[in-house]
């Protein structure tokens, strides 16, 4: 009798560790695949606070330091100071527009 009663226990035993098992492994991916997109995401958080911080400075420059304004004013729209002239480059079988 004992040894009916072990064996069940054993059966029962091993019935529950398969069924926690099965029911464990998902999660386990589950939280190994949300872990690695947090890591992810922090990585484009940080990346994007970078970018953050280089357009603040370009916005403090562009209000605070008229030099610079000056050139970039220049520099993306063609602009001259009154009286300099300025020469369009243009290479042989280049769009001329």
């Amino acid at each position: 009798m004992a040894s009916a009663k072990n064996a069940t226990t054993t059966v029962v035993f091993v019935l529950l560790a398969v069924l926690f098992a099965f029911l464990l492994v998902p999660r386990m991916v589950q939280v190994r695949s949300l872990r690695e997109r947090s890591e992810s995401l922090e990585k484009d958080l940080l990346g994007l606070k970078k970018k953050n911080e280089a357009l603040e400075y370009e916005l403090r420059l562009l209000k605070d330091d008229p030099v610079y304004l000056e050139k970039v004013a220049r520099a993306q729209f063609n602009k001259a100071k009154e009286g300099e002239v300025v020469y369009k480059v243009v290479r042989e079988g280049q769009n001329t527009r």
